[in-house]
């Protein structure tokens, strides 16, 4: 088995990427253990406020060009590409700022969000400019095939954030998890730059980026919208949940889906990566990549299945023995999540088949409707039933609806000559 994984080059690339992620995972897991007993339901409810708005704003940021810096021609391409992001990242986040000192000074009284009663949104732009750096930086190690590299980054990521939290949750620092993701992030991107010395010569060369930024419009033009909202439609139930129910509530959700999302995070982002690359050849040599999809779809329900099949029996149980009685519903909630994220782990890393078949703006109207329901979903559960567990239920089977239909979709553009 080991023989046949490093003679085939997909298989190959997706454990270096996997590798790297399921060290992080097995260390968020193993330090969650800690950190329920550090600080309390409610820290964690406004920890996940906080990434929801944060990462929401990140995908802004960006312009989405970082997916362009894969498909570009050249490297050199590829360094105005990281350079243009730079800047709109410098100039969204400055907004951002400016935006948030405002509605904290003069509204921040007056609107029933934690996120803006809380000292952590000043921490937001910053956090914000961090990730839109980290992507960019990313996929240029991805372009030009240096997977080890991106998998030290999110190890040495996941690893500094974790140590951190421990030891801010010692000291009762309150918003501690917080200020550990921005130490993680920013270790990640100095990694990064350390491991590209051209890059950063290049990147700050006195090149003009208007050109490549229209060369590459479309991304911003139609990819923003659509990964906003899926961002949305996964980040934005926290948020929805602190407007509709209580920071404890979040932070049941929040547990779960930390917990839950394992099996996707090990897996999926890495397939990804990789079937982007792969899909991309076989389309240039055959005219599509059907037996690539095919072959990629069967992996995922083969990995899937039984693993969510596993986590829909025992959650419950594994929440309080390992986080404590205070956590049972966080493993009710779990088993609700399954349904969705179940079909999210096979069709998410095929999705990439949109961008490289140019139909970013079927996927972006796709995903604008997916987050529309879902909401209204979510909030047709407070509405009928005053139950936030009715809420993430109705959710998740609106999930489960549009995954399906990402795959048909995404099938018929694999298979498309």
């Amino acid at each position: 088995m080991l023989k046949t994984i490093f003679n085939n080059s997909f298989l190959r690339n997706v454990s270096t990427l996997a590798s790297g992620t399921i060290i992080s995972q097995i260390v968020v897991v193993l330090s969650s253990t800690v950190l329920s007993r550090l600080f309390s339901v409610a820290d964690f409810g406004e920890l996940s406020v906080f990434t929801s708005f944060t990462v929401f704003f990140a995908v802004l940021s960006t312009g989405r060009y970082e997916q362009a810096i894969v498909l570009s021609k050249g490297i050199n391409d590829a360094y105005k590409i990281v350079k243009l992001i730079f800047w709109i990242a410098t100039a969204i986040c400055s907004v951002y700022f400016i935006t948030v000192v405002y509605f904290k000074l003069f509204y921040g009284g007056e609107i029933n969000l934690t996120f803006l009663k809380s000292r952590t949104a000043y921490y937001s732009p910053f956090y914000i400019f961090s990730l839109a750096i980290l992507s960019s930086l990313g996929y240029f190690f991805l372009r030009e095939n240096k997977y080890k590299i991106i998998t030290v980054a999110n190890s040495l990521q996941v690893i500094s954030t974790t140590v951190f939290s421990i030891f801010f949750g010692f000291l009762k620092v309150h918003d501690g998890m917080i200020i550990s993701m921005i130490i993680g992030a920013c270790t990640a991107v100095v990694y990064y730059l350390s491991r590209g010395k051209a890059l950063v010569k290049n990147v700050f060369a006195s090149e003009n980026v208007k050109e490549i930024g229209l060369r590459y419009i479309s991304f911003p033009k139609y990819m923003t919208f659509s990964d906003m909202s899926l961002t949305a439609s996964q980040q934005f139930i926290p948020v929805l949940f602190s407007i509709l129910y209580s920071s404890t509530i979040v932070g049941f959700f929040s547990m779960a889906n930390r917990m839950i999302r394992l099996p996707n995070i090990l897996i999926t982002s890495a397939v990804g990566n990789v079937f982007r690359n792969e899909a991309m050849q076989q389309i240039r040599e055959e005219g599509n990549c059907a037996k690539l999809y095919n072959s990629t779809f069967k992996k995922l329900l083969i990995i899937s299945l039984p693993a969510f099949l596993f986590i829909f029996l025992i959650s419950p149980v594994a929440f309080r023995v390992f986080f404590g009685e205070n956590w049972v519903e966080a493993g009710n909630y779990a088993r609700v999540l399954c349904i969705m994220l179940f079909s999210e782990f096979i069709s998410s890393p095929l999705n990439v088949i949109f961008t490289i078949r140019e139909q970013q703006k079927k996927f972006m109207y796709l995903q604008i409707l997916n987050m529309i329901i879902g909401s209204i979903l979510i909030y047709a559960g407070k509405y009928y039933f005053e139950s936030p567990l009715y809420s993430l239920l109705l959710f998740s089977c609106s999930g489960l609806l549009f995954n399906m239909i990402f795959l048909y979709s995404s099938y018929k553009l694999a298979k498309d000559v």
